[in-house]
């Protein structure tokens, strides 16, 4: 059996590090793979592959998620444009066959009233109807990342 290949959206942020980070030492660095807007602005542990896309650019989504086992969806900061961004991602991942999406959500994000809320429910539920296997991660406000670790097989 192949080693996962793990692919993280949005690395670039303070999440999206420290989820490289951790995959990079849990698993082998050449496993995790960091998609973000500009790779010239990055600093990775060596062996982590980085490659080019955009949210809101589907064609650059295609060749970070080529041979993608497992997705870690960060969730974009663009309040009032994550729903069509996540869309770009979910439909890339399908495309890609990815096995499973894990997604940085919002804590009680199916009844909560925050209007920020909004915008992760609807990503959930394009999650669910893509039919990937999902885990959502509905971190709180001053919680760390460490549940990420769903990517792993351990």
């Amino acid at each position: 059996m192949s080693m996962p290949r793990y692919l993280v959206t949005g690395a670039n942020s303070q999440r999206g590090q420290l989820a490289i980070a951790e995959l990079a030492r849990r698993e082998h660095p050449e496993a995790v793979f960091a998609m973000v807007r500009d790779p010239a602005a990055t600093s990775f542990p060596a062996g982590v592959d980085v490659r080019q896309g955009d949210y809101d650019s589907p064609e650059t989504l295609d060749l970070p998620f080529a041979g993608i086992d497992r997705l870690l969806l960060i969730s974009s900061s663009a309040v009032g444009g994550r729903v069509a961004q996540h869309r770009n991602v979910i439909e890339a991942a399908k495309r890609a066959g990815v096995s499973r999406i894990a997604y940085t959500s919002v804590l009680h994000a199916d009844t909560s009233s925050l209007e920020l809320a909004e915008e992760h429910r609807q990503t959930e539920a394009l999650i669910a109807a893509s039919g990937i296997p999902h885990t959502l991660l509905r971190n709180g406000w001053y919680t760390g990342l460490p549940q990420f670790l769903w990517l792993t097989n351990r």
